[in-house]
């Protein structure tokens, strides 16, 4: 089961065509229905506050993945690829660290880069990370654009995915 099933699909930011569509874990992601991708603009506050926020608390996600705790699993981040045109951002799980570089596998297919696949090993730097994910005994952590695409949506249906994953989403 892919992350992008975890993460209900890729966000997208719609703006000149542009998308916004170690040690980890391999155990599959926890299904989460309906599977679609987001839209929205490069200036979307919600979306960039989202980013900002994740990235501010990636040192503490990154070092309870070098050391998970035994309650943990499916550690997954979220990057910006670019091919020169467009910008989407990827799941990629599993995920590793290795002399101030990252690499992963594209956890979700892309809908308008081409220059990378689903299940590609791909490498890439701390400054493309702008989301994070992982499975705790309690729900789904982090995840922060995908809090942020909650608010897109009717306020029940959002509260019931956040109480039934168990997410820190605050709407």
């Amino acid at each position: 089961m892919s992350l992008k099933q975890l993460a209900l699909g890729t966000l997208a930011f719609a703006a000149m065509n542009v998308a916004f569509p170690s040690c980890v874990d391999a155990q599959p992601a926890p299904k989460l229905e309906p599977d679609e991708m987001f839209w929205a603009s490069k200036n979307d506050p919600d979306m960039n506050a989202a980013m900002d926020a994740a990235r501010a608390t990636l040192p503490e996600f990154l070092a309870l993945a070098r050391a998970p705790r035994r309650d943990t699993r499916v550690f997954a981040i979220k990057v910006r690829i670019t091919d020169g045109v467009h910008v989407e951002y990827f799941w990629l799980s599993p995920f590793a660290e290795q002399n101030g570089l990252f690499s992963g596998t594209v956890d979700n297919e892309p809908d308008t880069v081409k220059t990378v696949k689903l299940g590609e090993q791909i490498t890439f730097t701390h400054d493309d990370i702008v989301d994070w994910t992982y499975v705790d005994g309690r729900g789904m952590r982090g995840n922060y654009t995908l809090c942020a695409s909650f608010k897109r949506r009717p306020r029940p249906e959002a509260e019931a995915l956040i109480a039934k994953y168990g997410m820190d989403c605050k709407l």
